[in-house]
């Protein structure tokens, strides 16, 4: 064989292999936004914890619990797996890690029942803990995966239709949720829900198995020392400044978002059942707002489509406001915005980590980026304790301030220069 058929079918089987890992990948983000839209942690999450505890400081407690559960395990796991040739072993643990916790939930919901609900708070928090602590250990090699197979110039587009391709499926689940809270007996519900969830991060799993992971061809599997690696840290700690910032700013926007919910429940008369449309909403506007933002990210780069995001996040708490004054229908659209943006700061926010990170040094990067931008897990606990004594109105309104300056940051910042 030539040299020329040589290369080309090289070439093939690389044109073959990335569109295999392109719609494996898809595949695990299509039953993954399946699960997720079960047991969103903005609405049904929120809306459990309101209703075992009555406390929003348990509601933006859990946040903030399960925000640090799933970040500070992440540097240690980037500088353990970074120098190794394959991460997949590694991810698939995680995603079972996480299969476990929220089928254990499940069970313990049905079988402890409204009797004893605050045992019942402290097990959902150790188990969503435990939970979300696998999605931050997973997150680290998935990162480092989706780099190595996905081409920078497809990683909007991926980012982007993995959420679109799971459109339907989610939509189908956040009205599957609306019809369970509305029928099943309380908390018998919430049990389904979260069993359901377990089953559907279960199928997306087998994704994961058709990915044809390249191996890191320089790695030797030797671990940092400590001190060798803290210089690595503060070298990407100084690139990955710019946007550790917006994310910090612009993360007032999940201070809010928790307290949607909340405050249809207790100031508008929203009954329970409406927390299925607030997820319905929540999820449509995840998913139709996720082709505007893939083209965004491919077309302009990812500052630009994270100052859109943004500004759109801050406008969200603003209309809040006003359209609270309709009742808890008027929260839809303000639901509808909010997936938006949760959905945007995705795909904004993992495009400019990638655009960022050396080939080499993705786990890291991605694993600093989270460990930097930790702050924001502290804000719905600072949102539940203001409410103590704030109006909710006055708690979206600074929300707003805040999200705003993030949008202007955004505006003004050039990721590919990484300052």
């Amino acid at each position: 064989m030539t040299a020329g058929a040589t290369t080309a079918l090289r070439e093939a089987r690389d044109r073959e292999d990335t569109r295999r890992n392109f719609y494996a990948l898809l595949w695990h983000g299509a039953f993954l936004a399946l699960g997720v839209s079960l047991t969103q942690p903005t609405t049904v999450i929120s809306a459990f914890v309101a209703d075992l505890t009555g406390s929003t400081v348990w509601v933006g407690g859990l946040s903030t619990v399960l925000t640090v559960a799933g970040t500070l395990p992440q540097l240690f796991v980037a500088r353990w797996i970074e120098p190794r040739p394959r991460k997949m072993p590694y991810l698939l643990a995680a995603i079972y890690l996480r299969v476990a916790s929220w089928a254990t939930l499940a069970v313990l919901i049905y079988l402890i029942g409204a009797s004893h609900p605050r045992l019942l708070a402290w097990a959902l928090v150790g188990l969503l803990a435990l939970f979300y602590a696998g999605g931050g250990l997973g997150g680290v090699p998935y990162t480092d995966i989706v780099g190595k197979v996905i081409p920078p110039n497809r990683r909007g587009a991926f980012f982007g239709g993995q959420q679109a391709l799971a459109g339907p499926l989610a939509m189908g689940a956040a009205l599957l949720a609306r019809h369970i809270l509305a029928t099943a007996p309380y908390p018998d519900g919430y049990a389904l829900l979260f069993g359901l969830a377990a089953a559907a991060l279960l199928v997306a799993s087998a994704g994961f198995w058709a990915v044809r992971e390249p191996p890191r061809a320089d790695a030797d599997g030797r671990v940092r020392p400590w001190r060798e690696y803290r210089s690595q840290l503060a070298r990407a700690a100084r690139r990955l400044r710019t946007l550790v910032g917006i994310q910090l700013l612009t993360g007032f926007s999940l201070m809010a978002l928790p307290f949607y919910v909340v405050y249809a429940r207790e100031k508008l008369g929203a009954p329970l059942e409406a927390v299925g449309w607030f997820l319905l909403a929540q999820v449509v506007g995840g998913v139709l707002s996720n082709l505007a933002w893939a083209r965004l990210v491919d077309r302009y780069g990812s500052h630009r489509m994270l100052a859109a995001c943004a500004t759109v996040s801050a406008l969200t708490p603003l209309l809040a406001i006003g359209m609270g004054r309709l009742g808890w229908v008027g929260m839809l659209p303000v639901l509808f915005l909010g997936g938006a943006v949760f959905n945007g700061r995705a795909v904004g926010f993992n495009s400019a980590v990638l655009e960022l990170a050396p080939d080499a040094e993705r786990p890291t990067y991605a694993a600093l980026d989270a460990v930097l931008a930790l702050p924001v897990a502290f804000l719905p606990l600072v949102g539940g304790t203001l409410l103590r004594s704030w109006s909710y109105p006055a708690l979206f309104l600074l929300a707003s301030a805040f999200i705003g300056v993030g949008a202007v940051l955004a505006g003004r910042w050039n990721v590919e220069r990484g300052t």
